[in-house]
This record gives structure tokens, sequence and C-alpha cells, in this order.
């Protein structure tokens, strides 16, 4: 029963697969199927060109030796194989100029869906594991499209030949094929325990190739350059490149071992097989039953179907190992979202913000980082969030932004759950600059606008160059030859440049205020910059915020002179709630004592 569920669900997998990869390969590649189809008929033509000629020729030999006939057999074989050769390679040649394509656009598709994914995907293990499966699943694994197409019309046109040539053995040795028949059933159940300790062995491989690509490709990265070299962490690394190299090895020997006597087996029985054809045949041959020329026939036909059987088999098997490999990229693609999404509409405009007695807890932990937190934020309202590290000041913004839902409570905006608004029209009321933000290898002005194509890049070149001079970086482009069109960092281009880290957080900050979102965030995004340059940022984008709404997290207290409220954090709950004066005024409060430990510093 184990056995026939695992078998039905193998052949979902297949069609799960087919559907899926072939529709989005079709739709996108259809001259792709074309050509696979006119080669596989092309293969199938081949093989009886020499089937039927080559008979004759040996009959021809050892009868009347007519050299006209002979001449005019020797032409139709040679021309025959000849052309059958230079359409199959046209074909394939054109068909591997498809290999490469078809493997960037799945993985474009890949990338894509993974920048789609709800965020707390991108924290979550399982999910990483099956992106990696996913695309270590539709690589050298598989083959992708390309490799699959490949074993569904090799076996296709395999079966239609193995049919031609059972014909020709029915019709004169009719015992043969019953031979045959054992033959391929026992070499069948060679092959499936191979494919079985190959799926073992991918099913354990995700970690490996995980562990294995961070120590050999990530840690190269320059950006690990100065903590490598001033830490000494080169021996470490290569000490783990090499643990992980020996883990990844020994996987790939386990597999190989454990799947070298089901591979001999199907050699000495391939042997076997070959004995029993040669001494049957050519007995019948010796008789008189059958001419020469007909003895190498079916000889030639044995080994024909022997071999197309054979491959039919291995592509039935392989396209099953393929499918298992692949179906993880459709599981990928269909991974299920862990955040509801409404269709509600919702506008870009200023709102009113409620959580309410909302707690949270990271998925798979039950330490709540926020707990029982309540508090209103108007519209318009300038809102200063404090407190020590791990108080829950992030989550309480990432749960804002729906990068998150609350384990418990609600969190209203109009007097609305915000689950129950259009996700994608939600995101765009949010403007938030994260601590750990990130720029692209691109050009400055791409960074800050994120706009690609040349029309709205050119309309956007006027508010650009204002928030440039907003945040403090106008000196910087005007010195640089190209201006906003800079690449950021040297990955592509060796004139890029390598911004400090408070030029970068001003970059960050440039491209929230470009948003124009209704609601702006700062998470400590000044964190590299001194307490000056921070007074002016906060001052300017107080001023350019105007009357949007706006929540700044920020260690340095001083910020919160520019808000209307501060609320301060600690232990995942608002313990105090005020304006700046009041808080410092509050005797032995949270707040005062913070204030107080930062002022001492500045006097």
């Amino acid at each position: 029963m184990n056995k026939q569920k695992e078998s039905i669900s193998t052949f979902r997998k297949m069609a799960a697969v087919t559907k899926l990869l072939f529709g989005t390969a079709a739709r996108k590649y259809p001259a792709f199927f074309v050509l696979e189809v006119l080669r596989t008929l092309i293969g199938i033509v081949s093989p009886f060109i020499a089937l039927y000629v080559t008979p004759r020729i040996v009959d021809e030999l050892t009868g009347d030796r007519d050299v006209r006939k002979l001449i005019t057999l020797a032409a139709v074989l040679v021309l025959g194989e000849f052309a059958t050769a230079m359409a199959g390679e046209i074909m394939g040649n054109f068909l591997a100029r498809y290999q490469t394509r078809l493997e960037n656009y799945f993985t474009m598709l890949i990338g894509e869906h993974a920048m789609h994914l709800d965020f707390q995907l991108t924290e979550d293990k399982n999910a990483l594991d099956q992106l990696e499966k996913a695309r270590t699943g539709m690589s050298w694994y598989s083959g992708g499209v390309y490799g699959i197409a490949e074993q569904i019309f090799s076996g296709l046109g395999n079966l239609i030949k193995s049919i031609g040539f059972i014909v020709i053995l029915a019709a004169r040795v009719p015992l043969l094929l019953l031979v045959m028949a054992a033959y391929v059933g026992i070499n069948a159940y060679f092959a499936a325990k191979r494919n079985e300790i190959d799926l073992i062995a991918y099913g354990k491989l995700s970690k490996v190739n995980r562990l294995f690509g961070y120590f050999g490709w990530e840690v190269v990265d320059p950006r690990y350059g100065k903590d490598i070299r001033l830490y000494h962490a080169e021996e470490m690394m290569t000490e783990s490149w090499k643990e992980n190299t020996r883990r990844s090895i020994a996987h790939w020997k386990w597999q190989a071992d454990t799947g070298l006597k089901y591979l001999m087996g199907a050699e000495v029985l391939g042997f076997a097989r070959s004995l029993i054809t040669y001494f049957y045949v050519g007995l019948l041959a010796l008789r008189g039953v059958y001419s020469i020329g007909t003895f190498t026939q079916l000889v030639q036909a044995a080994g024909s179907l022997d071999g197309s059987l054979g491959t039919c088999a291995m592509s039935l098997f392989e396209l099953m190992k393929r499918c298992n490999y692949a179906y993880e990229y459709v599981l990928f693609m269909e991974y299920p979202s862990p955040i509801p999404k409404g269709d509600k509409p919702i506008a870009k405009k200023e709102h009113v913000i409620e959580f309410r007695d909302v707690s949270f807890a990271y998925p798979g932990t039950e330490k709540k980082v926020l707990d029982h937190v309540n508090i209103t934020i108007t519209p318009g309202e300038h809102l200063s969030i404090v407190g020590l590290n791990g108080a829950g000041k992030t989550t309480f913004i990432k749960l804002l932004c729906r990068l998150y839902d609350p384990t418990e409570g609600v969190i209203l905006v109009d007097g609305s759950d915000i689950r129950t608004y259009d996700y994608a029209q939600y995101m765009e009321q949010f403007a938030p600059v994260f601590q750990d933000f990130k720029l692209f290898a691109m050009p400055i002005g791409e960074n800050i606008t994120l706009e690609d194509e040349p029309e709205k890049a050119k309309k956007a070149e006027p508010r650009l160059k204002e928030l440039i001079g907003t945040v403090g970086l106008g000196e910087m482009t005007e010195k640089l030859p190209k201006g906003t069109d800079t690449e950021i960092f040297k990955f592509f281009d060796e004139e890029g440049i390598e911004p400090s880290g408070g030029e970068q957080q001003k970059i960050a900050i440039a491209r929230a205020l470009y948003k124009d979102s209704p609601v702006l965030i700062l998470d400590e995004p000044t964190a590299a910059l001194d307490p000056k340059a921070e007074y002016e940022i906060y001052h300017q984008f107080h001023t350019l915020a105007g009357g949007k709404t706006a929540l700044y997290i920020s260690h340095r207290l001083s910020s919160c002179r520019f808000c209307d409220c501060v609320a301060v954090f600690s232990g995942g709950k608002i313990r105090e709630y005020g304006t700046h004066d009041e808080l410092v005024a509050r005797p032995g409060g949270l707040y005062a004592k913070m204030y107080e430990a930062q002022a001492k510093y500045y006097r």
C-alpha cells in the first residue's frame, strides 16, 4: 500500500511539474517544443533505415552480388543516415540555444517570486530551505524544462521505436521477446532502486548545499573583507569550507556506493541478454531457417530493442527523478502565504492608526516580543519610539507595515482591521528606513527613485535633485563626474563609489522621502551619523514630513524634541507615553533616566 501511495504521489508530481513548467515555457518559447517534436521524429526514422537496408546488402553480398544494386543500397543507407544525422544535429543545435534561455528564465521567475514572498518567510528556515531546493531542483539536478523535455521526448521516441522492433522480432523470433520481457523487468527493478537512492540523497542535500555555498562563495563577498582580515578569520573560514566540502563529498560517496550493486547488476544482466540473443538467432541461421542478412537484421533489431526499451525505461525513471527534483520548484511557487490578503481598497491619505491589545511572538517561539500593546496614532502625528535594545521597537514597526501579523490583538487603520485591506495598496501607505536597510549596485539616482524607465526617470529628476539637497548629499554628488548616475559600489563599474555609512543612510532616507507615502518611518537609520549630522537630518526630515504621520526610532533622545509624543518601550510593553518635556520631568521615570544618562556626556 505504501509503495502504491508513493507511486501515485510520484505521478501526481510528474503531472504537476509538466503542467506548470511546460505551460510556462510554452508561453515564453513555443518554438522549443516544435523543435523537440521534429528531432524526435527524425530520431524515430533513423535506425529503421539501417535495419531494412543493411540485411539486403548482406544478402546481396552473399548472393548475386549485383554491383548496381549494391551501389544503390549503399547510397540509400549512407545518404539516409547522413540526412537524418544532419537534420538531428541542426535540431539539436537550435535546441541547445534554448537550454540557457530556459534556465535563465526560470531562475528569474524564482527570484521574482522570492521578492514577492511575505517578508516573514525570508526569516523562516523551512521557506529558505524550499527556496534552495527550488534553485537546485531546477538546475543541474533536473535540468529544468530542457532536461525534463529531453526525457519525455526521448521516452516517447524510444517507445515508438520499440514497437517497430517488436513487430520485426514477433514476426520471426517470438520466443526472444520473452527473454527481452524478463530482461526489461529485472533491469527496471535495478533502475528503480537507483532512482530511489538518488531521491533519498537529494532530500538530504539541501542543508549540505546551503552550508557549502555559504562558506564557499558568500564569505568571499568583498563586504566581509575588513572583518576577515582584521580578525584573522581566513583560517577559520577555510577550515569551515573544507569541512563542508568533506561533508558534500561524503554525501555523494554514499550515493555512489549504495547504488553501485544495482549498476553492476544491470551490466551483468545486459551481458546475459546479448549472449542469449546471439546464441538463439545464430542457431536458427546455422539451421538455414533464416539468411545471413536476416540474422543480421534480427540481431540488430534485438540489440536496438534492448537499447530503446532500456532508454525508454531509463527515461521514465529519470523523468520521475527529475520531476521529483523540479517539484520543489512547484512547491516553492505555491508556497502558502502566512499572511492573509484582503481586497478592501485603501487610498494614500492620512490615517488613524490603532494598536488594540496587540501581542506578538516570532514563529517557532513562545516568547512575546510585544505584550498587550495599546496605542493610537492620529493623522499627522510625529511619534518618537524609544527604548533599550530588544524592547520591541522594530517589531512594532514590522507589524504596522504588515511584515508580520499580530499573534494576539488587532491593528486598525481608519477603524478597519489591516488584514482586510488590499495588501499591495496597504504597503504603499508606508515609507520606512530600517536600521538594516540595503542599497543596490545601481546608480545613486535609481537607488532613490527605483525607476529604470527613461521617461519616468527623466520626470523624477527635479524631485531627485531636491531630495539630494535635503538629505545633505548635494555637495558629494556635484563632485562626481556622472553625478547621480554614478554607480554605488564597484561590482559592475570600476568608476563606482563606495559611500560611507552616513552617505548610505542619507541615500536610504532620500528613497523613503521620494516614495511620498502618508506614513514615514525612521528606524534608527542615522546611527552612523554624528550628533550634528543627525540633528540636521531629523530637522530637515521633520520639516519635510510636514503634515504626514512620522514615526522615529532612535537611541539619541535629543531627536524626541521634534516629536509630538514619545512612546517608551520596555519588555515588549509601552511603559511611558507623553511629550518629551512631560517625560523628562517625571521623577524616577524610565525616559528621564535614559535622557539624563545621555545628557551628561554632552555637558
